[in-house]
């Protein structure tokens, strides 16, 4: 008899556990967190889609825009609890009255990794960085691609009075239009920068080593509030998705080829990017972003680093 009293302890115990865990899982923090296609997300992607942020008791469901727009509106009207982007989306939104705040940067250029470069056609037969300017570059206005090209070209000594900006926001048509020489030079991220090199493209700037392309991790301020144990949860699951990249990259290239939508010439070749733990976003960082927009009269409302940025909340 004692074997079958054990085999019953034995199935309680595992009956029991089960219900636990179901019930653990019933009662994740569930929220919704949108991104876009783009290779700065893949943490995130790769964190849902290898359960980690499940395993810290969350259920985050990624939702995928096909543009930052379309995210920004989705945030702005509530569907959203935050959202990943660049440093000037969530400026502009906290000066327009939206409850919002950086809380981590995911990624940033160093020296031996870029994200953007400005590229000149190779019908293009000018080599001057500052007479390729005049002629135009294609960008997005007001964005944070113009603000790269102003800081880029002046490392190249060519003053923003002297950069002429063609408005071509999306960025799909700008590649083709620099590819067939339908405008002097323009402003890609990766991998459609590394894309255009193979096609004949010329590097006239990038990213590089610059240290001003961030991208962030942002909430709703209602949500930090009242949820800063999920938020520090989210983040540590963010963190072990980059560990995992580094450890596993060619594990994560499929995910990368189909979230991030890399260019089928690429999906075998184009590098795996590294990404550093998360860290809270610096007061040079947001600041001088801030400060291009007011020159922009983009933003007329003077904000601080604390009006943008919620400290604390690194794992």
């Amino acid at each position: 008899m004692k074997p079958v009293k054990f085999s019953i302890v034995c199935i309680i115990i595992f009956v029991l556990s089960f219900g636990a865990a179901a019930h653990a899982a019933e009662k994740a923090e569930a929220f919704k967190f949108g991104t876009i296609p783009v290779l700065q997300s893949l943490p995130l992607f790769v964190a849902a889609e290898k359960g980690f942020f499940r395993e810290q008791g969350l259920n985050v469901d990624i939702v995928l825009f096909n543009s930052a727009m379309e995210k920004d509106i989705a945030f702005t009207s509530g569907q959203m609890a935050g959202y990943f982007g660049d440093i000037m989306t969530p400026t502009v939104l906290v000066a327009n009255g939206v409850k919002i705040k950086m809380v981590a940067v995911n990624f940033n250029t160093t020296a031996d990794r870029r994200m953007f470069a400005v590229l000149a056609s190779s019908k293009t037969k000018e080599q001057d960085p500052a007479a390729i300017a005049r002629a135009g570059i294609a960008t997005g206005s007001n964005t944070i691609a113009e603000y790269l090209i102003v800081r880029l070209l002046a490392e190249k000594n060519v003053p923003r009075g002297s950069i002429k900006l063609i408005d071509i926001k999306s960025i799909p048509i700008r590649l083709q239009m620099l590819l067939l020489g339908q405008v002097p030079a323009a402003l890609l991220p990766e991998p459609l920068a590394t894309l255009a090199e193979t096609k004949g493209a010329r590097t006239l700037a990038d990213d590089r080593g610059h240290g001003i392309s961030a991208t962030v991790l942002a909430f709703h301020t209602d949500f930090l509030a009242k949820n800063a144990a999920s938020v520090r949860s989210f983040l540590a699951a963010v963190d072990k998705a980059s560990a995992y990249i580094s450890q596993h990259p060619d594990e994560v290239r499929g995910i990368m080829n189909k979230s991030c939508r890399v260019p089928e010439a690429l999906r075998s070749s184009f590098p795996i990017p590294r990404f550093p733990r998360v860290y809270t976003p610096s007061e040079s960082q947001v600041m001088d972003v801030y400060r291009w927009l007011r020159e922009k009269k983009i933003i007329k409302k003077d904000l601080t680093y604390k009006d943008l940025v919620a400290d604390g909340h690194i794992p």
